[in-house]
């Protein structure tokens, strides 16, 4: 079996400066009532010739633009369930997918081949998708598939237009994650974004979901967080992107890690 650690070299058109190789990097979750760690989103790093990292907004359309989007995500879908295989059975796994992936019908099949490749349990995976994979009838079919595998599906990127969490009612959708731009502006004094995730969490939890707070940055947020009821977040307050390493060292410490919920005094 390949080192689940390794990072894969992948060569795009160099004319583009995008040669360079990619790697999975894993952003630990944790559960705002107890400081648990519950799991970890793999991110793609991308990083060209020079050691510059490629950002997702230069990656993914020159990927979808050459067609290369299902070949990168069965890439990342394969190395980061290898990588949760190796982490103790309660430790679970988020990987991103984009509505271009599903509606191409080739998504499900890769998460498949990745989670029989792995013997990873199905129920230790959540896909991440937007609120436009939901609605997209193509993108919907490939995620009924999924959570016929025993799959995880989270809504993402949910921010002020939270009424599309109505929409998700009848759909096989689990969890939504409040975007970072809302996090940001949570502790802000004219309370707006507090008030916009507070209801985000009371709708998600009216309907059966649980909530995901991204881009957690402080200590005042975590405070809020809790107040409201979000149940889980992941940010630089708790912890960067972990290697794949650091990753399976810390999701396999013994007693299981714990993360604390405020800010050290002073």
């Amino acid at each position: 079996m390949r080192s689940p650690a390794r990072a894969a070299s992948i060569t795009p058109a160099p004319s583009l400066g995008l040669d360079g190789a990619a790697s999975l990097v894993f952003q630990p979750a944790v559960d705002l009532a107890t400081g648990r760690l519950l799991g970890f989103e793999a991110l793609l790093r991308w990083r060209d010739s020079s050691g510059s990292d490629i950002p997702p907004d230069v990656l993914i359309p020159w990927a979808e633009e050459r067609g290369l989007m299902n070949e990168l995500n069965a890439w990342v879908l394969s190395e980061a369930c290898e990588q949760a295989a190796l982490w103790p059975s309660h430790v679970q796994l988020a990987v991103n997918c984009s509505v271009f992936q599903l509606q191409r019908g080739e998504a499900a099949a890769a998460a498949a081949a990745a989670l029989e490749r792995s013997g990873l349990n199905p129920d230790r995976l959540t896909v991440e998708v937007t609120e436009t994979s939901v609605s997209d009838d193509e993108a919907a079919e490939d995620l009924h598939v999924m959570a016929r595998l025993g799959i995880q599906l989270t809504v993402d990127d949910v921010g002020e237009d939270w009424s599309v969490i109505e929409n998700l009612r009848d759909c096989v959708v689990s969890t939504v994650k409040i975007d970072g731009s809302l996090i940001a502006g949570l502790t802000d004094p004219d309370g707006q974004s507090r008030t916009t995730v507070e209801a985000i969490v009371k709708l998600s939890r009216s309907l059966g979901f649980c909530t995901v707070a991204e881009a957690v940055e402080t200590g005042e947020q975590v405070v809020v967080l809790r107040e409201i009821g979000a149940e889980t977040a992941q940010g630089y307050f708790f912890s960067p992107p972990l290697s794949a390493d650091e990753a399976t060292e810390l999701a396999s410490m013994i007693p299981a890690p714990r993360f604390a919920l405020s800010a050290p005094p002073g």
